[in-house]
């Protein structure tokens, strides 16, 4: 690489790297379950929990009992929880049943508010979210929904101690929707109400009366200002607040069941013992509110403990119903408009039933937005075993001819996974495909090993192998696959790796992946509005992309394209020995470009021709397509192996695509990715020193 190349592209980078920076996002901060990754995709409602409740808020075992039946609760309405914790320093949204175990009997956890959270993040240490942490969270993870059992408020006394909690501030400068029992009787209640008006929060009573609840019981003397009769209001209302773009939170509170609730002289009497004890005890702080929860269940015989299990399931329930109804809302107006923005677009993608395509930036531009997140490449791996003849004439009749022969890592996704590392260094891409657990399989993962996710390696498996049997030249004159462990390739994979899709920059699929894993990610990256490159890897494959879904870019040869063309319209008559080849590549074009946007058609010695679709998803639009034809940079004499050429040059073109290069930039890149797989005896040259983003490739316009 010339000076002048290095300096271009460490400048390139360095500019990048800037940019990645400034557009770093709540992915780059938040750990989201499996579960929370797939309802954001899908659409699905959801509502945020807070981890303080399991923490500090009741004892073992029942602490853990009432948060799995909470998150079964809004899971039975429609909604999806997402428990929020920090656990060793990740702030975490939505927690497996382990994590939510391991909570509930954790010793030292850090009850996080507001102020805590960055600490504790800094520290790599563990921290359960109070109310105010929550929203923080839920406001990052454009949750709009927050379901707890009841928020801190003015403390008695509050005007001399100035003690009061950081929730009714959060709810200030949030844009949250609330859903709690309104304020423990511990508190001033009065005082806080006044507080929270002063910061600007809609607080209003849930059902058939103004009654300001108290936690324990369904009235505190208090009345709301405002009151939501059912979910359906109070979703109204959250949406009315989104179009005016308050940013300040809603209060939604909801009274204890009457078969649930206490007495208020027994409970009031206990509340007063406990805060008198705690008062002798020199409790102060964030340290009062269990100790007097802890005192007040001990002096009722567990009375308390049942009650606050109670509404919390009530409030869970409530909290789902107005997280569906508000989802309702938001898809029936998801137009674009003003209600549309900031954390009220709730599950952060394009709802159900929705196009965010239509829209998209990225579906009107060649080239990808840079991102520091890599890859991800789903479909084959396999072991190679080459085959090359050093004879000229050949029978197929038994006998033993003269061979060199080769084993190197192989299949479409793993070598365009690797080609991605080569290329743009460690850390690139994550390969999601499936391996034995034998010795193929330890040879695959010591080559990928960095690359590869957890749980593809499959038990008793056998991996998939193909062995390649070529001419002197290293033409290819017979191919032999064993790839019977592709079907391991699963929905429940994917979604196990729900997060690293999320974040990718790009999904690459490749043909071998199981029809029906290949239709759901389509579908998630549909909801995502997230771009996908398909390789097609064989004819016979090549058609497992269309179940009414889209992809951005596919990298189909002739053949492949024919049998794109003739599964869309079959009955087209393909002539495969048409002298007019290029003629050919553009009418079916105009056939397959309906469900792809960008088509890159390998054309062998002839060159490749893109095909961009300028009415890809405008409604009611006949196909605008535009081609052209480039022809190969340097034809290639000494050639040593071609098994990964056709995977260098896809990976090429994805470099570029990263880079924000031109489409002729992209392909000059992409050619000379190829042209150093055919040098190289693996599939995948260990080095593409001498890629040059300078040089653009030439073209004809032929459409």
């Amino acid at each position: 690489m010339s000076s002048l190349t290095k300096l271009w592209s460490a400048g390139s980078r360095l500019a990048t790297l800037t940019l990645r920076r400034r557009r770093c996002s709540s992915a780059d901060v938040i750990h989201y379950s499996p579960e929370v990754l797939k309802a954001r995709a899908e659409g699905t409602p959801l509502v945020a929990l807070e981890s303080t409740i399991i923490t500090h808020g009741m004892p073992y075992p029942q602490n853990l009992e009432t948060a799995m039946q909470v998150e079964h609760i809004i899971r039975e309405q429609g909604a999806t929880p997402a428990t929020v914790a920090i656990l060793s320093g990740r702030l975490h949204v939505g927690l497996s049943a382990d994590q939510l175990s391991y909570l509930a009997q954790a010793r030292g956890v850090v009850k996080a508010s507001r102020r805590d959270l960055a600490p504790v993040l800094a520290a790599g240490a563990d921290g359960a979210t109070t109310v105010a942490g929550t929203i923080v969270a839920a406001e990052l993870a454009g949750i709009p929904v927050f379901v707890t059992g009841g928020i801190g408020g003015v403390h008695r006394q509050g005007e001399h101690t100035l003690d009061v909690s950081a929730d009714l501030v959060e709810l200030g400068r949030s844009s949250t929707l609330v859903v709690c029992s309104g304020v423990k009787s511990i508190l001033d209640i009065g005082r806080t109400l006044e507080y929270l008006e002063t910061q600007g929060v809609c607080v209003c009573a849930f059902g058939s009366s103004y009654d300001f609840p108290a936690f324990y019981t369904a009235r505190s003397g208090h009345l709301a200002p405002h009151r939501a009769r059912h979910a359906g209001e109070a979703a109204r209302l959250a949406r009315a607040a989104s179009d005016l773009r308050l940013a300040s939170g809603i209060l939604v509170a909801v009274p204890i069941p009457e078969e649930h609730a206490m007495d208020e002289a027994v409970i009031k009497s206990a509340i007063d013992r406990a805060l008198e004890e705690a008062e002798s005890k020199g409790i102060t702080g964030k340290e009062v509110t269990p100790f007097i929860l802890a005192a007040a269940a001990k002096a009722t015989d567990g009375a308390s403990l049942a009650a606050n299990i109670a509404l919390i399931k009530n409030n869970a329930k409530v909290g789902a119903d107005i997280a569906v109804e508000f989802s309702k809302l938001r898809n029936v107006g998801n137009s674009g408009s003003a209600s549309n923005t900031g954390v009220w677009r709730g599950s952060g993608g394009a709802g159900p039933g929705s196009r965010g395509l239509h829209t998209s930036a990225r579906h009107q531009a060649w080239a990808l937005e840079p991102s520091d997140a890599p890859v991800l490449v789903i479909g084959g791996a396999n072991v190679d075993r080459t085959y090359r003849l050093t004879e000229q004439h050949v029978k197929l009749d038994g006998s033993t001819h003269a061979c060199l022969g080769g084993v190197c890592a192989g299949g479409v996704a793993r070598n365009m996974a690797e080609a991605l590392w080569r290329m743009r260094g460690p850390g690139a891409a994550r390969l999601l495909t499936a391996i034995g657990d034998d010795a193929d399989g330890d040879y695959l993962q010591s080559v990928a090993e960095e690359m590869l996710l957890d749980g593809c390696r499959v038990e008793g498996g056998r991996t998939p192998s193909y062995a390649a049997v070529m001419d002197s030249s290293g033409e290819c004159l017979l191919g032999l696959g064993d790839m019977a462990l592709h079907q391991s390739i699963s929905i429940d994979l994917v979604d196990k790796h729900m997060e690293v899709l999320s974040r990718a920059p790009l999904v690459v699929l490749d043909g071998n992946a199981p029809p029906a894993t290949v239709h759901h990610v389509l579908a998630l990256c549909q909801r995502m509005d997230k771009p996908v490159f398909f390789e097609p890897t064989d004819r016979r494959k090549a058609t497992v992309v269309f179940n009414n879904q889209f992809v951005k870019y596919a990298s189909p040869n002739l053949n492949e394209l024919r049998a794109m063309a003739t599964y869309l319209k079959p009955n087209i008559s393909i002539n495969e020995n048409n002298i007019d080849v290029i003629s050919e590549v553009i009418s079916l074009s105009e056939i397959v470009s309906k469900f792809i946007e960008y088509i890159i058609i390998t054309l062998g010695s002839k060159g490749v021709v893109i095909v961009h679709n300028e009415n890809f998803l405008k409604e009611n639009q006949e196909c605008n397509i535009k081609a052209r034809l480039y022809s190969i940079e340097n034809v290639v004499h000494n050639v040593v192996n071609v098994s990964g050429a056709g995977d260098c040059f896809s990976c090429g073109l994805i470099h570029g695509l990263l880079l924000g290069l031109s489409e002729e930039q992209c392909v000059s890149l992409a050619f000379q990715s190829a042209t150093a797989a055919l040098l190289t005896k693996s599939t995948v040259p260990k080095e593409f020193e001498t890629l040059n983003y300078y040089s653009k490739a030439t073209y004809i316009n032929i459409a």
